[in-house]
This record gives C-alpha cells, sequence and structure tokens, in this order.
C-alpha cells in the first residue's frame, strides 16, 4: 500500500467514530432481595456456552429462563442439570398476564425445589425483557418500583426502556408473592 493510500485508511480510522462495548458472555452479578436470587443475561451462544454454564453452576442456577427464541444447543444444560424454561414474548413488548402468572409459577416452584439456588433470565442483550421480568418479581417481592430499577441498572447498565419503566411505574404486585410464605426455604 502507498503513502497516500496508507495516510487515507489512518485518517478513516482516526475520525470514524468506534463504538466499542466490552461484554462479558456471563450474567451479571446476582440481585438478590427476600431470599430470592437472579441473574440477568445476554443470550448464550455456542462458542460461549461452556463457561456461561460453568458461571451459572458457581452461582447455584437450576433453572434458566428465555424470553426470547432458543439460538443455542439445550443438551449442555441439561447435562449440567440446569432447567431451560421459554417464556417468549416480543422485543418492545410487555409480558401479558398469562405470562407474567407463568413466570410466578417458575420463581414459587424454584424456591420451593432450590431454596438457595437463583433464576437465571436472558434475552438479546439482557437489558429489555429478561430485566423487566427480574423487575416484576422484585416489585411482586415487595421492593418499590425506583428501587427495582435501580438495582437492576446497578447491576445491568442501560438496563430497562423507558416503557418499561413507565409500566413498572403503574404495575401493581398481583401475585401476592411478598406475603408467600414457602415451607423450608427460609423465605419470610
Amino acid at each position: 500500500m502507498d503513502n497516500k493510500k496508507l495516510d487515507s485508511v489512518t485518517k478513516l480510522r482516526s475520525t470514524s467514530p468506534r463504538r466499542v462495548i466490552e461484554r462479558s458472555p456471563f450474567p451479571t452479578e446476582i440481585i438478590e432481595f427476600k431470599g430470592m436470587r437472579f441473574l440477568i443475561a445476554d443470550t448464550p451462544h455456542e462458542i460461549t456456552i461452556r463457561p456461561y454454564i460453568e458461571h451459572l453452576l458457581r452461582n447455584n442456577v437450576k433453572v434458566l429462563v428465555g424470553v426470547c427464541g432458543v439460538k443455542h444447543s439445550l443438551a449442555p444444560f441439561h447435562d449440567a442439570n440446569i432447567e431451560v424454561k421459554e417464556l417468549r414474548f416480543a422485543e418492545g413488548t410487555l409480558p401479558d398476564e398469562s405470562l407474567r402468572r407463568h413466570w410466578f409459577r417458575i420463581l414459587i416452584a424454584n424456591k420451593s425445589e432450590n431454596p438457595d439456588g437463583c433464576i437465571a433470565v436472558y434475552c438479546n442483550s439482557g437489558l429489555g425483557r429478561a430485566a423487566l421480568l427480574v423487575a416484576i418479581a422484585l416489585i411482586e417481592l415487595g421492593m418499590g418500583y425506583e428501587t427495582a430499577v435501580n438495582v437492576i441498572r446497578s447491576k445491568r447498565r442501560g438496563a430497562i426502556t423507558e416503557a418499561q419503566f413507565n409500566f413498572l411505574k403503574t404495575y401493581r404486585a398481583e401475585a401476592g408473592m411478598a406475603e408467600q410464605k414457602f415451607v423450608n426455604c427460609g423465605m419470610q
């Protein structure tokens, strides 16, 4: 490459806005409230699936909930004794009542069967739908919506869209999980 071409390439690289996003293939730090534990994650990918599963196991995850289409093999999760459940709803939409009830059943079952366990939830980026389901769970457990959003954003910067925030602002606990007494699981 001659110097003229090299200079134009260098100039292009130096003047082009470069956005570098460092992303871990692993779920975030644990969010814990009233004895329930959550991890919010990106969609697992074949290339990162082994370390992803190892991270889940280190955090005692027995249930992985996907809210977007499964793009990975389920076999490694089953081999690791992690149950994968789908609660699919479209990006940019809100979970309907039926989906929320299913989510509550998953939470209650996991807490009863795995009292010290953690539930991991993933969507494409781990910023929208997965974060929204965790926020709903935290509100159900008695946390205020602003606190729930702030806690989630402290672990997943950029989580919760404006539309989701407005939904959470008017959301009222409907499953009675804050009053729920779990047998032998230490949730008070």
